[in-house]
């Protein structure tokens, strides 16, 4: 059987004859690295993640309609609720002034 060119034989240093390998770099990363890099899963996802963020801050105030007998939890779930809110709200900001700068 034939050897094949895989990467774990490439680590190895097995290398087939023939190998024209070149590394792709994509905004300083090199599919050498990270062989991902010239699918394009690299990306973020930044409305996703604002979007995630409103939605975890809207389910914490939801959660208080709850047996809760004391008020601590209401508290954290308030507190938390606002963080995220805040944070997502702040990266909303920075990405639509961020063009004017």
């Amino acid at each position: 059987m034939a050897s094949s060119s895989t990467p774990a034989r490439q680590a190895h240093g097995e290398v087939a004859q023939g190998d024209t390998h070149r590394a792709v770099v994509v905004n300083g990363v090199s599919s050498d690295d990270e062989p991902s890099v010239e699918w394009g899963w690299h990306g973020h996802y930044p409305k996703v993640a604002r979007l995630a963020g409103f939605v975890v801050a809207a389910v914490c105030l939801i959660l208080l309609h709850g047996n809760h007998v004391g008020k601590e939890e209401d508290i954290w779930l308030v507190v938390i609720a606002i963080a995220f809110f805040s944070l997502s709200l702040g990266s909303v900001i920075r990405a639509r002034t961020s063009w004017r700068r």
